[in-house]
């Protein structure tokens, strides 16, 4: 096995640790997570419907709000996302506000009590090695960072630890003897390394290399094969370039007082138990179960990474199983989470659930993309979410795991009000696009024909776009538009439609996997539309990080208010919204990055915001959802979830216009079929700007009276002089 295997991962890492994400944050808008909005799937309200999905997660137990009950600490390696679940009776609760309270992680992470104060600490990926956090929580959740590396005496001297980012390590107390212990594999793979702590008091470190040999078992070269009763005799490398990643869980399942272990490996769906019937003073597996647990085994593609929590109710702990391979496109995305209780009568782990923690969210699989629309036309926007797919099937071809997925939209209508959204599934296969078999769908809504009827046009993994009619929508024909009006730029198209010339006619501004964005401007002077490309590099926008990556993954959403005008929205796979201004009037020229999306603690924090981040390949959608006057934002990650931002004052408004205040006038009628009047006592109507739920700017006037025959029926928002807003009624019913 060639040592340059390891190379590339090691130097990555040290990328990855130096790269300080210091964004800017945008001081124009502000948001914090919100989520509580209701949503509902098959009658049923999802307690966790914004936790934002799960690809693949180990879990580990923490008293996370201090009140004695063991809460649950979930890390997605994919994106580098923190989960944090309050128990609650026999129920978990995303509680998204005590991930901020841990310190920026990345790889892996293991919660692990070292000192014995029964407050776990965190054991995590660092510079191809192990950092460790100290909890030193009081009143609330607390961290310090103890080292940027562990050492270990081997042979001559102390040395760094190694790790590698793709592996789950053991930290535990091995031996018995009341200190955390270390069982990693050796730099090249196969054989598993013994370091002991041999300090003599809690919450002291003393590693020492115990054994080159734990277990006396190795793996296989080129695959995920063990071999048991090993002498680990042969260390050098032997020619074969052995994959990189296992996990491991030390446990005594069999009751027989020596810790056994489950192995799991990368391209590989299985976990493998190894029994320990060697002595306390060294371990040695004998007997070896690749169809563990019996009954239902673990067969998850890929690396699936075992642990261990007491959930309520369980007199042992449960069995969480779920992927851990680095790779994005592997994981069974949608069922990735598999608990097995503890059968107290079989006297065996069953399987009880394949999707735990993530039925209760909306998860979409791999990738997630919101967009709003009122499909209905009830005035309330509807919400719809696309996906990058969702795992279909995989196979081992030439030692390597190949999974495949297919796209999907779901429609989740809106049944809330006009002052409190609420969404409920209602169709899980939107145009029935699944059949097509395609990757990447990102849709976005308009009337391609002029017949005032709602088509679809979606972008996808090719670059090109799919025009979907409404009678397809409607389930009336099979009909679709490939390679709509040969429109290709390269790779994950993200179309949006949106006014940016302010002509009354929609341009399609796209997103791709480059990072930057494409400009075609509608020249229709009749049906059906026709666009023009104007540039593929829409005011300068890129949001990839050419330090770290060649991919950027744009997805742009457009907002207009009076302050700022047209507003661009950009998520990236940085996993940053990126917020540009200076847009109007300027589509030839450089938009202005004024930051990042920030994520406030909660509603009444002003200055205790920290840069939005959630995962990778993030999402935008932004909308006026609620009774106040500030956008509220939903963005989509990898792990295929949603996550819900509403929308507050920024702490930089000035008063006047920034408040956005609803409007002493008096609109007559409202609701109305057209002409309208305005009351307006504060004194001479001179702008009336008329905004849709998404922000777009649809219309202007220069008096109190005012006909908007012309749009369709639905709830709007007019903008009176600058200063008030109120809410508008258009019904010909």
């Amino acid at each position: 096995m060639s040592p340059f295997k390891f190379v590339i991962p090691f130097l990555l890492s040290l990328c990855l640790a130096h790269y300080v994400c210091a964004q800017e944050v945008t001081d124009d808008y502000s948001f914090f997570r919100n989520p509580s909005t209701p949503v509902f799937s098959d009658g049923d309200s999802l307690a966790n419907a914004w936790g934002g999905g799960i690809n693949g997660i180990r879990l580990s137990e923490i008293d996370l709000d201090r009140d004695g009950n063991k809460d649950l600490f979930a890390f997605e390696k994919h994106g580098n996302r923190a989960l944090t679940f309050l128990r609650r009776g026999d129920k978990y609760l995303f509680a998204p506000e005590y991930a901020r309270r841990f310190p920026e992680l990345h790889d892996w992470a293991i919660l692990q009590d070292y000192d014995n104060d029964g407050k776990p600490d965190i054991f995590t990926y660092g510079l191809a090695g192990i950092r460790v956090f100290h909890n030193i929580s009081d009143t609330q959740l607390e961290f310090e960072l103890v080292t940027d590396q562990l050492q270990a005496f081997y042979y001559n001297g102390y040395v760094n630890i190694y790790a590698s980012p793709d592996d789950y390590i053991v930290v535990e107390d091995v031996d018995g003897d009341g200190h955390v212990d270390i069982l990693n594999f050796w730099v090249l793979g196969k054989y598993v390394h013994y370091l002991r702590n041999y300090a003599t008091q809690p919450g002291q470190f003393d590693f020492r290399l115990e054994s080159e040999c734990w277990g006396h078992f190795e793996e296989a070269a080129d695959g995920n094969a063990i071999t048991l009763f090993s002498d680990c005799g042969e260390k050098s490398d032997d020619g074969h370039t052995r994959h990189v990643g296992s996990s491991m869980l030390l446990h005594d399942f069999d009751d027989n007082g020596l810790p056994d272990i489950l192995v799991g490996d990368i391209d590989a769906p299985n976990l493998a138990m190894l029994y320990n019937h060697g002595t306390g003073e060294e371990a040695r597996m004998t007997m070896m179960d690749t169809l563990f647990p019996a009954g239902a085994p673990v067969h998850l593609y890929s690396m699936p990474a075992p642990s261990l929590v007491q959930l309520p109710g369980q007199v042992r702990p449960s069995l969480i199983a779920s992927p851990s391979d680095p790779a994005l496109a592997k994981s069974q995305d949608l069922n990735s989470v598999w608990r097995y209780d503890f059968d107290t009568t079989l006297q065996q782990y069953t399987l009880v659930n394949t999707a735990f923690l993530q039925e209760d969210m909306i998860d979409m699989g791999s990738g997630s993309h919101p967009v709003f629309f009122d499909w209905d036309g009830d005035g309330l926007l509807d919400l719809f979410v696309a996906n990058y797919g969702s795992f279909d099937s995989a196979n081992v071809v030439n030692g390597f795991v190949q999974s495949s997925f297919s796209s999907s939209i779901r429609y989740y209508h809106n049944v809330g009000s006009s002052q409190q959204p609420a969404f409920e599934l209602a169709d899980d296969d939107f145009g029935h696009l699944k059949e097509l078999n395609i990757k990447a769908l990102h849709p976005s809504f308009g009337s391609f024909y002029g017949d005032s009827r709602t088509d679809m046009v979606c972008g996808q993994e090719d670059g090109t776009l799919l025009l979907i009619p409404h009678e397809r929508i409607a389930s009336e024909s099979d009909f679709f538009i490939e390679n709509y009006q040969e429109i290709d730029v390269g790779k994950y198209s993200t179309p949006t439609l949106f006014d940016l010339d302010y002509d009354r006619r929609t341009d399609l501004i796209i997103g791709n996997q480059e990072g930057k964005l494409y400009y075609y401007r509608n020249i229709t002077a009749c049906s059906p539309h026709r666009f023009e490309l104007i540039t593929d590099n829409l005011g300068q926008v890129d949001v990839c990080d050419h330090e770290q990556s060649y991919f950027g993954y744009s997805v742009p959403c457009f907002y207009s208010d009076t302050l700022n005008g047209t507003v661009l929205f950009c998520g990236s796979d940085r996993g940053y919204v990126f917020c540009y201004k200076n847009i109007d009037n300027n589509l030839y020229g450089t938009f202005t990055l004024s930051g990042v999306v920030w994520d406030n603690e909660d509603e009444t924090c002003q200055h205790c915001a920290i840069p939005f981040k959630d995962g990778r390949r993030v999402a935008p959608a932004i909308a006026h959802l609620g009774e106040d006057a500030y956008p509220d934002l939903i963005a989509g990650n990898y792990a295929g979830g949603l996550t819900y931002l509403k929308g507050r004052a920024p702490a930089n408004h000035p008063a006047g216009i920034s408040e956005h205040t609803y409007s002493p006038a008096t609109l007559s009628p409202n609701p109305t079929n057209g002409p309208i009047d305005i009351d307006y006592p504060d004194g001479e109507v001179k702008t009336v700007i008329v905004y849709n739920l998404a922000g777009q700017i649809l219309a202007r006037y220069g008096s109190r009276h005012l006909d908007i025959s012309h749009l369709p029926d639905g709830l709007y928002i007019l903008e009176i002089n600058h200063s008030y807003r109120t809410k508008l009624i258009k019904s010909t019913h």
